[in-house]
């Protein structure tokens, strides 16, 4: 049996070619159950599985991944007697295996490691060492590609998916497909839900006989949101005060989660505070849920995700963001981001500032429209027209919302 490694390029191939494209997010969100899974049985990590599955099948997008179930580029050979799909791959169309689910794939490759004894040394590794698990896989012959090792590390390092090895080694059971709530609630007697995977607000009003605009009023929403897995939907209308008096904010804690967590109207949480909204309170910082209080804590401004200057970008890191995905966001390596704000690892905080450069072509800035905003006044501060602001966002006319995010491309 042999393993084909489908790279970046072929993600780059398929995504012209198929119509609705999975995301490297959701294609975690869906797999990483499984690798867990395959984990405990097989003492496997999870971090190398799932970063293989996203090398291998361009994030889900191949054909073969698509049309096959095939996730790992695994071809036929003599002993198997399921279903075929034809690619091409050292030759013209060769027989690859399909499946009737994508976790079928998954264990699969499971039983290819570790019942092949060209990989027998990579189980006398740590199971949480995921970097000599790479680097076995490519001494063993795994992929002729000789960066696959770094390939994959960089994979499980820029998604974080080590965190799912961590899991595993804490007694996590992926075998509940319940999501847990990721915030602990206090009591407060206001009915709730925990959003599931693959549901959206309008599947939550349905099954809760809700109107959109409800569910999106009780839990200080907007029709630009988005719910992740995890997070506490509110059913009834949310209290102007919390059961308790205050709340220390944690590192990376957002006025939302907070106003989430014990049930109180975000409203509610500034004004008793005498915060501005749109700020985030530092960490350490003690919140009133109860009475108002006397002075304002010390916040981060968080009204803009950047502010321009004659010769840099100034964005402020917002909640989930990493040097990754900001290097993507202005089209800049994370190596340069370093290399300009003297950072000596990957490791950012929430309300850090970082300077971009501004000469940078097509750079995407994400602008939080603010009380009082039009597309004009936008297109003015940004140096762009109107008609290249609704263009970029599928703007049909000249009305935006308080807190929506408009992208504006640099020149």
């Amino acid at each position: 049996m042999k393993f084909r490694i489908f790279l970046i390029l072929s993600f780059l191939i398929f995504k012209n070619a198929v119509s609705q494209t999975i995301t490297v997010k959701q294609y975690i969100d869906t797999f990483k159950n499984i690798a867990m899974k395959e984990m405990l049985e097989y003492k496997i990590p999870a971090s190398i599985t799932l970063a293989q599955g996203l090398l291998e099948s361009g994030s889900g997008n191949s054909r073969l991944a698509k049309q096959g179930n095939n996730h790992f580029g695994i071809k036929c050979k003599k002993d198997w007697t399921g279903c075929t799909i034809l690619e091409d791959d050292d030759a013209l169309q060769e027989c690859f295996r399909c499946y009737s689910k994508a976790e079928d794939s998954y264990k699969d490759h499971s039983r290819f490691l570790k019942e092949n004894k060209r990989y027998a040394a990579l189980f006398t590794l740590d199971i949480s060492d995921y970097k000599s698990w790479a680097k076995g896989l490519l001494a063993a012959g795994y992929a002729t590609n000789q960066k696959y090792a770094e390939l994959l590390i960089s994979t499980i390092e820029r998604n974080k998916l080590m965190q799912y090895d961590s899991m595993i080694l804490s007694g996590y059971n992926p075998y509940n497909t319940q999501v847990p709530a990721r915030i602990d609630i206090v009591y407060n007697k206001v009915p709730s839900t925990v959003v599931q995977q693959n549901e959206t607000i309008d599947k939550i009003a349905n099954v809760n006989n809700k109107t959109i605009n409800k569910i999106i009023k009780y839990n200080d929403l907007n029709f630009h949101s988005n719910i992740e897995p995890g997070d506490v939907l509110y059913l009834k209308p949310k209290k102007r005060k919390a059961s308790v008096s205050n709340h220390e904010v944690k590192e990376g804690e957002t006025m939302w989660e907070i106003s989430q967590k014990y049930a109180i109207r975000i409203s509610s949480l500034y004004k008793k505070n005498l915060m501005e909204v749109g700020t985030e309170p530092k960490a350490g910082v003690i919140l009133n849920l109860q009475s108002k209080a006397s002075s304002r804590p010390d916040t981060i401004s968080s009204d803009e995700s950047q502010r321009i200057t004659d010769n840099f970008i100034i964005h402020y890191v917002s909640m989930g963001e990493t040097l990754y995905s900001i290097s993507q966001k202005y089209n800049v390596t994370v190596e340069e981001i370093k290399l300009k704000n003297g950072l000596k690892n990957d490791q950012i905080s929430l309300g850090m500032e970082l300077k971009i450069e501004k000469s940078k072509k097509g750079a995407i800035i994400v602008y939080k429209v603010q009380s009082g905003d039009t597309l004009y006044s936008i297109s003015k501060k940004f140096n762009v027209s109107v008609e290249e602001i609704k263009l970029w966002n599928k703007i049909t006319d000249n009305s935006i919302n308080v807190g929506q995010n408009i992208e504006i491309r640099t020149r």
